[in-house]
């Protein structure tokens, strides 16, 4: 008999052997200003408890093509760590980082909700009530660019834009 599996919302660092039941909600790619690969993702449980992980470039090739958006899967060992980066798409804490020894079972999970939105409200956004390192879902349009900082070789575009809620 297998063990049961951990909730998202209970990982921390005070064990290292986590076992997780998870949807793949989001994955994506991220090239530093060196050249280097690796992946990102966010995964999300039966509860709706999500938590950002990264697989670093020195194991990509494993990965990389087994990994798909959408699909459920069992993840097992990967090591936990603070969720210090730098734009977080998430409230979880805490970071999950593959490692040589961490295994993913693809498996149908129906009682994960499929991917969906966290949309934040714009009152929200307006009264200060969201964090400033977080992505947030948001529903809108574009209803003008105020400024377009220049693309400097190694460094991202960045586009300063004001929103209009389409409520």
């Amino acid at each position: 008999m297998s063990r049961n599996v951990d909730s998202v919302k209970d990982i921390n660092d005070s064990k290292e052997t986590w076992r997780l039941a998870v949807r793949i909600m989001d994955v994506w790619s991220v090239v530093n200003n060196k050249g280097i690969e690796h992946l990102e993702m966010i995964v999300m449980d039966s509860l709706g408890d999500r938590i950002q992980v990264l697989i670093r470039h020195d194991h990509l090739l494993k990965w990389k093509e087994v990994i798909k958006e959408n699909m459920t899967c069992i993840i097992n060992n990967g090591s936990v760590y603070n969720n210090d980066f730098q734009w977080k798409v998430c409230d979880h804490s805490k970071k999950i980082v593959f490692l040589g020894g961490t295994t993913m079972k693809a498996i149908e999970l129906q009682n994960i909700p499929p991917k969906g939105y966290f949309f934040k409200d714009f009152g929200e956004i307006l009264q200060d009530k969201c964090k400033t390192d977080r992505l947030e879902d948001i529903i809108g349009a574009v209803s003008e660019i105020n400024h377009i900082q220049s693309n400097t070789p190694g460094k991202k575009v960045v586009v300063f834009v004001v929103l209009k809620d389409l409520k």
